[in-house]
């Protein structure tokens, strides 16, 4: 289960205050991934293009105008438009999308990504090293959590742009999305399959806090308190909080190809809902989950207590978060559909009798 990244850098520099790991390294391990992370995201987002943008932005009021002023002022600004836009709260992923949508070389957009991402690190990660308990007690006691906000806003604007395009759309309940542009279903499978990632990951971030407020447990800092409820840390004392944020990217492509396979091989033999196709379909990944990972977190740290019950609790919920989003987004592809023909791909319901066309 994905943890807030926040509470992972000021974690990793309290880690290095106690000299589990040094701070240059930790410092080197957070840039080079949120570089390599943020990377894939700009060349999937120059892929998909802004007409992708043109196409769906105006769910959520993003018109052509609004974007082609939001593109000039980047594009005027540079890369101090990145690094401003890489340093503020609930714009940092925003940033990079519009990168890539919009064309800004990549020359341009590595220097502000590598400066702003270098700040943001520099930031949280010294105060752990410093005074690393002292601020996760002041976290953990704001009434308003910041990472519930950090993480809640995007879910918010996500999931609206999501209801908002399949009702401009008028798509059905259930609907094969395979039938446009055929040849490219991997390709819009895996951008749905990232977004669905990226979806359930602010799910999780979101309940870990609502989790943690509810919880009756004994005074602790944050971290210790994070792994009483939901034994996610355990996954630090198996390969280290470094290299599991070096694993970031990784977790991302992997969403991708989960979706590639989605849209190019299930997706086409399913004439269930969307979401609940989607819901299905991620049992496939959870049990790949749960096979290679609850073995390796049962061991991992036995002073923690049995693992696997709410490890496996916590990689349901988090796949049944990515296979709902998974099926609700990629139909949005049918978009390239005109309108008249969009009704071709809605799924009839069990036991209808389909239409039959006439001249």
């Amino acid at each position: 289960m994905p943890i807030p990244g926040d509470v992972l850098m000021l974690a990793l520099g309290v880690h290095a205050r106690q000299g589990l790991v040094p701070l240059w390294q930790a410092l080197l391990v957070l840039e080079v991934a949120t570089l390599v992370g943020a990377s894939v995201l700009y060349f999937a987002s120059a892929r998909a293009g802004r007409g992708l943008v043109y196409r769906y932005g105006r769910y959520i009021h993003l018109t052509p105008e609004r974007l082609d002023r939001a593109e000039a002022w980047l594009q005027r600004h540079g890369p101090v438009a990145i690094v401003l836009g890489r340093l503020t709260p609930g714009l940092r992923m925003a940033t990079v999308i519009a990168c890539g949508v919009f064309g800004v070389p990549f020359w341009r957009f590595l220097p502000g990504l590598a400066i702003g991402a270098m700040v943001y690190i520099l930031l949280y990660t010294l105060l752990g090293f410093f005074i690393g308990p002292v601020v996760l007690q002041i976290i953990e006691g704001i009434h308003v959590p910041l990472g519930l906000f950090g993480s809640l806003l995007p879910l918010v604007v996500l999931s609206a742009w999501v209801i908002r395009a399949r009702r401009g759309l008028r798509l059905a309940r259930s609907n094969d999305a395979s039938v446009a542009d055929r040849p490219h279903r991997w390709r819009d499978g895996a951008v749905a399959g990232i977004l669905a990632t990226v979806m359930s990951t602010l799910v999780m971030n979101v309940l870990v806090v609502i989790v943690a407020d509810l919880a009756l447990l004994p005074p602790g800092d944050l971290v210790e308190r994070a792994r009483a409820r939901l034994a996610v840390m355990a996954l630090i004392r198996v390969i280290g909080p470094v290299l599991l944020l070096a694993a970031v990217p990784a977790f991302i492509i992997v969403g991708g190809v989960w979706g590639a396979i989605y849209a190019e091989w299930v997706e086409p033999q399913l004439r269930w809902p969307d979401w609940l196709s989607g819901a299905c379909f991620a049992l496939l990944p959870l049990c790949v989950a749960l096979v290679i990972a609850l073995p390796i977190l049962d061991g991992a740290a036995p002073d923690l207590g049995p693992l696997g019950p709410l490890a496996a609790a916590s990689e349901a919920l988090r796949h049944v978060a990515f296979g709902v989003s998974l099926g609700v987004i990629y139909p949005l592809r049918l978009a390239r559909l005109p309108a008249w023909r969009r009704g071709a791909a809605r799924v009839p319901p069990r036991g209808a009798v389909p239409a039959v066309a006439t001249d």
